[in-house]
């Protein structure tokens, strides 16, 4: 953690390892999520056009976003995508977690009584998105985390024109932005050159409370 740093310029003649993407990969895989339902996907971009079309048209930081030897964009479900009564939440049940029907019949309410009762995001498209992408961002940090790990370095990127990404990869066929949309992106590779400044962060004393 303490090496892990949010690098700003990428080696390009430094391309990553596939052993070692896959390992950082399968973090995110084993990533923990609300109700076990994984409301996300990873999006490679290995296309040339494609990526130049996010740095171009979605705004990403053209020294990271070209220079950096892995892309990846992160969607996640919209609230259409994530209904309780829709047909992400009966794939998971039935396909990944082998559920039998009358389970995943129960599953369903109960999904929509949490969303209505403990989240309060039922039937509020953004409050639902927020819901997914935060579900999302857990599989993000175990990402960078497990970058580190490696001694490969990464940097998350949230400063982007969102709707255009997820623009670009509807155009791309990529994803239907009715049911995902995109919620982060992170690139991957190597610092073409140390940070300039050292890393700081608060004290634990002040981190940590104990009330």
């Amino acid at each position: 953690m303490r090496y892990r740093r949010a690098i700003k310029a990428f080696d390009p003649a430094k391309p990553l390892d596939q052993a070692d993407f896959d390992f950082i990969v399968e973090a995110a895989r084993l990533s923990p999520s609300s109700h076990g339902l994984e409301p996300w996907h990873l999006w490679h971009i290995a296309s040339p056009d494609l990526r130049a079309k996010l740095v171009e048209q979605a705004k990403i930081n053209p020294p990271q976003g070209a220079d950096a030897s892995h892309l990846v964009v992160i969607t996640a479900k919209t609230a259409q995508g994530i209904d309780p009564d829709g047909e992400y939440l009966g794939h998971v049940a039935t396909t990944v977690q082998q559920q039998p029907e009358d389970v995943i019949a129960q599953r369903r309410v109960m999904f929509k009584g949490f969303l209505t009762d403990r989240m309060g995001v039922y039937g509020d498209p953004a409050a639902m998105f927020g819901y997914t992408c935060r579900q999302a961002y857990i599989a993000l940090g175990n990402m960078l985390t497990a970058a580190a790990m490696i001694g490969v370095d990464s940097c998350p990127i949230e400063g982007m024109d969102h709707a255009a990404a997820t623009a670009v990869l509807a155009e791309a066929g990529v994803i239907d932005p009715v049911y995902d949309a995109v919620a982060v992106a992170a690139v991957f590779g190597y610092r073409s050159e140390d940070p300039k400044r050292p890393q700081t962060r608060r004290p634990a004393t002040e981190v940590l409370h104990t009330i």
